[in-house]
């Protein structure tokens, strides 16, 4: 690995700096045609940006002679995307924003193979920026993406949850954070992600078969999760974040501060997040406490030649697990056997049973110029530790210890006569113990690579795209006597793309795209052989599973107006050898003086259909009224059910008023807005689903972003399910020991971006 770093490092320095270029430039107002001060100007997949000065001016340097996108973004402005071609002589130019009136926002897809406007890109991707993340009652990241049409989560209370694409979820959904893919048991029902939600610049959402790029697991999409970009040259600011919730007594401070001199950038974050037990209309739900501390560290270096960042993060998090055992007046229970009333529930102390998840990631990401083409690299290492406690607080009686090495290089060729490609390698190795006496899993180790290209053309209005991969794994499982059987299996399988984008004009496009996706199976799925806790089911693995794969045809059509735009996105999802878990003859078995079904893991073809829909309208230039629509329709075609977890039909629409939205006044904005979630009754289910009836959530908030000369602040205020209604939701898993959903809820946070050193100098 030396060897290769100090080559890699002798090509940049040798590298003509010559051929270095400098792009200068002014943003206005189109409107007004006045300058903008404070506007971002940003080259996504260079990790470069700058802020225009008091002359609405901004400067960048350190690239060589090629096409970008360049981004530019200002509060109460529509962002723009645009293409700037470095090899021919514009080293200048002149960007008009304008006074935003549709939310959306013209943003560069960073998730594809290569960087695009939303318009370009054929696949199915959502983007969802940071005040959306931030400004919701989610307790964590997952439910913050729940706001995407389309975008569901399998929850077990108490701040854990998985997210749901589409109807696809588990290891069927990759989600990237700090540059490298998240591997923490995701096929575990109770394991949520272990991220935090505040540390999220923007994710970007892509729905359906994203295995061209991600390899296994990608088969139903990928939750991308950008990170800020770094700070622009010569400067040095933080931010500080605060919030709480009523329900749960839920508090959540954090702060962070960065900086760039000379090229060298940093970044620290600390994060802590501590809740009580949450109530739903009718009572307190005992043990749904958790508390969770995120600390995370960024170093790195910003040159011609290119960038280096290294990613030090660490999460720990302690959740109370509920089992929701009751008496006979229905008060919870304790394991003892003490009945807990709604007075004594409602706690920050975590009882037995409860589970400790430590998280440690180390990544690397880099990018390198070589010649005229761009080299760029992925290096990680995680550990993901989980423990769960359930009769001594001290001692866990399940440990597993999951230790991960990934790593990725692609190589950008330069661009001719509008071709772009890219070809690359990615690959893994895991290495898993159980350290404790309980066992879910055996012991295991895995190993993973994969080859890819993809290629693109942009040429007049239309956009192609399309791209192959092979990928082979192997993964051995030691043995356990009377509990698991050793095996070795290796599995390979081809994945790809086609797909194409048409821009009919400035405000009309259509996209339509064709993928094939895989997964491995998971180590459950293939060896499991015992009580999976929470779920009351025997599960029992099958280590004879093959490949899961997919097609998955896939189309959009979006317009977009000055008052109204909209978009909606259809597909069809065709599965061979869709892995799922089947009861036969109602087979039993008696564990502990208990009678458990008995699942086994079997394969057979399945089928999902649906789409979504999106449309939003300006009826007046302050007031804004968006709605979204999502649906799902999934069989298993092997039993003739529904598959399970598959969300209901969803309907959203929020009305908002904007008092004040002035640029010239140290008031930006305030805003107020109304909420109607409608969730339809779902009584298409698996054969251990029950019906889920039909309920309506009413909701609203304030929101203030106020301007001063050194002065700052974003402030908000959620009221969530205002008239206490009792339901139950589809994909809650706390549903089947009769636990509703969380009742009325009222979140109120502020975020205090401030700024030490600020370089006007451009």
């Amino acid at each position: 690995m030396k060897r290769i770093f100090f080559i890699i490092a002798a090509i940049l320095l040798c590298s003509d700096a010559k051929s270095q270029l400098i792009l200068k430039g002014k943003v206005f107002d189109k409107k007004t045609k006045e300058v903008i001060e404070g506007a971002s100007v940003i080259i996504a997949e260079l990790k470069m940006g700058s802020v225009t000065n008091e002359k609405g001016e901004f400067r960048l340097t350190g690239f060589s002679a090629r096409k970008m996108m360049l981004q530019v973004r200002m509060f109460g402005y529509g962002s723009i995307s645009v293409s700037v071609d470095m090899t021919t002589d514009v080293t200048s130019l002149e960007l008009f924003l304008s006074p935003q009136i549709l939310e959306k926002d013209e943003v560069v897809i960073t998730g594809s193979a290569f960087a695009t406007n939303h318009a370009q890109s054929s696949l199915s991707v959502d983007p969802i920026e940071k005040s959306q993340i931030q400004n919701t009652a989610a307790t964590n990241i997952t439910e913050a993406l729940t706001q995407v049409a389309g975008v569901s989560s399998i929850s077990t209370g108490g701040g854990i949850a998985k997210p749901v694409i589409r109807g696809l979820g588990y290891n069927r959904i990759v989600s990237i954070n700090e540059g490298i893919r998240q591997e923490g048991q995701q096929w575990g029902d109770e394991h949520g992600l272990e991220i935090d939600q505040f540390s999220a610049d923007r994710v970007e959402v892509l729905k359906g078969p994203a295995s061209l790029l991600f390899g296994s697991d990608a088969i139903g999409g990928v939750i991308n999760i950008l990170e800020p970009f770094p700070a622009p040259l010569g400067t040095i600011k933080g931010e500080l974040i605060s919030q709480y919730q009523s329900n749960n007594k839920m508090y959540v401070v954090g702060a962070m501060a960065e900086g760039n001199q000379n090229g060298i950038v940093w970044r620290v974050r600390k994060t802590n997040k501590n809740a009580a037990a949450y109530s739903t209309p009718d009572e307190v739900v005992y043990n749904s406490a958790f508390n969770e501390d995120n600390a995370s560290v960024m170093l790195g270096v910003n040159k011609k030649w290119g960038y280096q960042h290294f990613h030090f993060s660490s999460y720990q998090a302690q959740f109370g697990m509920i089992e929701g055992e009751r008496d006979s007046t229905g008060l919870f229970i304790t394991p003892e056997g003490n009945s807990v009333t709604n007075a004594d529930a409602l706690t920050r102390t975590i009882g037995l049973p409860f589970q400790r998840v430590n998280h440690y990631k180390v990544s690397s990401l880099g990018s390198y110029f070589i010649g005229k083409g761009n080299l760029r690299t992925v290096f990680g290492w995680q550990n993901n530790q989980r423990k769960e406690y359930e009769d001594d607080s001290s001692t866990p009686g399940m440990f597993i210890d999951l230790k991960t090495i990934t790593g990725d290089a692609k190589y950008y060729f330069p661009q001719q006569n509008n071709w772009d490609i890219v070809v690359g390698i990615s690959g893994g190795m895991q290495q898993n113990n159980n350290r404790g006496e309980e066992y879910l899993i055996p012991d295991y180790s895995s190993t993973d690579v994969g080859i890819f290209s993809s290629i693109k053309k942009v040429k007049d209005k239309w956009s192609r795209n399309f791209g192959l991969r092979y990928d082979w794994k192997t993964i051995s499982a030691d043995s356990l006597s009377g509990v698991f059987n050793s095996f070795d299996k290796s599995f390979n399988a081809i994945s790809g793309s086609l797909g194409f984008t048409y821009e009919a004009n400035d405000r009309l496009h259509f996209r339509w795209n064709a993928g094939r996706g895989f997964r491995v199976p998971n180590i459950s799925e293939l060896s499991a052989n015992g009580v999976h806790e929470g779920t009351f089911r025997y599960e029992i693995g099958n280590p004879d599973l093959k490949p899961e794969t997919s097609w998955q045809f896939d189309a959009g059509l979006g317009y977009e107006s000055e008052k109204i735009g909209g978009e909606i996105s259809l597909f069809y999802n065709s599965f061979n050898q869709f892995i799922y878990y089947r009861n036969s003859n109602n087979q039993t078995i008696a564990v502990d003086d208990e009678i458990y079904p008995v699942f086994n893991y079997v394969q057979g073809d399945a089928l999902l259909y649906g789409g979504e829909i999106s449309v939003d309208y300006h009826l007046t230039e302050k007031i804004h009224f968006e709605n979204k629509a999502s649906y799902v329709w999934a069989v298993n075609q092997e039993t003739d059910l529904a598959l399970p977890f598959i969300p209901p039909f969803q309907f959203n629409s929020v009305l908002s008023y904007e008092f004040i939205k002035n640029q010239n006044s140290n008031w930006k904005s305030i805003k107020i807005k109304a909420q109607f979630d409608y969730f339809a009754k779902q009584d298409r289910i698996d054969q251990f689903e029950t019906v889920t009836d039909a309920y309506s959530l009413l909701g609203g908030g304030v929101s203030a972003r106020y301007e001063a000369k050194n002065v700052c602040l974003d402030f908000y205020m959620i009221a969530n399910n205002i008239t206490n209604e009792v339901y139950f939701n589809h994909l809650s898993r706390l549903k089947y020991v009769g636990i509703n959903g969380m009742g009325r809820n009222l979140t109120i946070g502020c975020s205090i971006p401030f700024g030490v050193l600020k370089n006007k100098s451009l």
